[in-house]
């Protein structure tokens, strides 16, 4: 989130004194926060204070800093003034600018998109304002989501991956030329945000992507938030960024920020592992004994759980029942896991058990990677996929009924605890994918 806010500073110089310089100085005493910032810190407060109520704390944030730099837009502004607010129809890219909180709140891009919704439709309440919002923080999960799970892909796959699911599920096209886009104020969400896609797609880093959004000489400031807000999560932030940023904040948004910071579970993804560990010897410790992939003896001693990959697994590698035909005893899930490439690789070898501690048995064919539970040959999942590109998209699932037993009843956990299959099998951040499994176990 701190991503929009540092968009939102910088390009508040240029909001209404368009530069198309890309070497233009980045903090000066000519910027600081504008409503951008406001209504960012404003979201974050209200899921801070466990709220679906957006509007309250839009409202008393915005009457708090009643002058901002810019002001506040003509119909937004009469929002603020009224003593009873209503949405009013809005499509504006106010929408988009703000929504970053939610994608960095939690894991789970169900309940984000709950949140989604409350925290526009209390002001943007038309259909192509939630649909802004929706993509920005469809783009900001998948490429923390891409970031935290295969460490070894580079931020041009993350932003590729993250990118690419939000324009399709919205509708949106990046298909234009600098040209078409260049010095065109438009506050509209159907025409900032597939242009701040466009200019993430172009971008090599978080510092050049939050110049080119800039330099368009557009809606500097909003454009540069919704940049800004994606940029930060397949890049990061120079830490010097940081704290020019944060220098133009009162104490009271600082405040937010660090809470927000401190509960945030994106932050921790790159450390689950350690409290994972921890976790499964305690409380966690007999789930995971009985749904971990691997020799979990192996695990607990800090060896390599997994068999050795010498021999490709097949269907006759193993004594096992296929995935039930009857429609009642299976669960049809659809599902936009993408697998890399050299990921794949190693799941086409299969996994075949080396021990009894190891309760998963998996081979994978031209369409479908197939696991099975390796004590009594029952078939948990069927996973269907094609080849895009490079790499590979997972497009639907089928879990067992008779597998619910094992605590992975419902769509959304079984879903996550066949991706913490293919990430642990594939060397990817499993221990992410196990969390989202256990959070969507504890929401059944």
């Amino acid at each position: 989130m701190l991503g929009a806010i540092i968009g939102d500073i910088v390009g508040s110089r240029w909001e209404f004194n368009r530069t198309n310089d890309y070497n233009f100085e980045l903090f000066s005493d000519k910027n600081n926060f504008t409503d951008d910032t406001i209504c960012t810190i404003a979201v974050a407060d209200a899921l801070l204070h466990g709220t679906s109520d957006f509007g309250k704390y839009i409202h008393a944030w915005c009457r708090k800093y009643p002058h901002p730099k810019g002001g506040y837009g003509g119909r937004f502004a009469q929002w603020v003034w009224s003593n009873d607010p209503k949405p009013y129809g809005s499509f504006g890219n106010g929408a988009a600018m703000r929504i970053s909180p939610v994608a960095w709140f939690s894991l789970n891009v169900h309940a984000q998109m709950y949140y989604v919704v409350e925290a526009t439709s209390c002001t943007h309440n038309h259909p192509e304002g939630i649909k802004g919002a929706k993509a920005v923080v469809r783009a900001i999960h998948d490429c923390l989501e891409m970031h935290g799970m295969f460490d070894h892909i580079g931020p041009n796959e993350i932003m590729n991956h993250g990118l690419k699911r939000a324009l399709t599920d919205y509708g949106y096209s990046i298909d234009f030329e600098l040209k078409d886009v260049q010095n065109r104020f438009d506050e509209t969400c159907q025409g900032t945000v597939p242009v701040a896609f466009w200019v993430i797609s172009r971008s090599h880093s978080f510092e050049d992507a939050i110049r080119k959004a800039v330099i368009l000489g557009a809606d500097a400031d909003t454009l540069g938030a919704i940049v800004g807000s994606i940029a930060e999560a397949i890049w990061g932030i120079p830490e010097w960024m940081k704290q020019k940023a944060i220098a133009y904040l009162p104490q009271d948004m600082r405040d937010v920020l660090d809470a927000f910071r401190k509960q945030c579970p994106w932050r921790h993804s790159t450390r689950l592992a350690k409290k994972q560990e921890e976790k499964q010897q305690q409380a966690e410790a007999i789930e995971y004994w009985t749904l971990g992939l691997g020799d979990l003896n192996k695990t607990l001693k800090g060896e390599n759980p997994l068999p050795d990959k010498r021999e490709t697994a097949t269907a006759s590698s193993w004594k096992i029942i296929p995935m039930p035909k009857d429609s009642d005893e299976i669960a049809d899930v659809a599902l936009d896991f993408w697998i890399p490439a050299a990921a794949m690789a190693i799941i086409r070898k299969g996994h075949i058990p080396a021990a009894m501690e190891d309760h998963w048995f998996m081979y994978c064919d031209e369409e479908y990677i197939r696991y099975f539970r390796s004590w009594t040959g029952i078939c948990a999942f069927e996973a269907h996929y094609t080849k895009e590109g490079d790499d590979y998209r997972v497009d639907r699932l089928r879990i067992s009924s008779d597998f619910a037993q094992y605590g992975a009843n419902g769509a959304a956990a079984g879903a996550a605890l066949f991706r913490y299959l293919v990430l642990a099998e594939s060397g990817g951040n499993s221990q992410l994918a196990w969390q989202q499994y256990i959070e969507a176990k504890e929401k059944m």
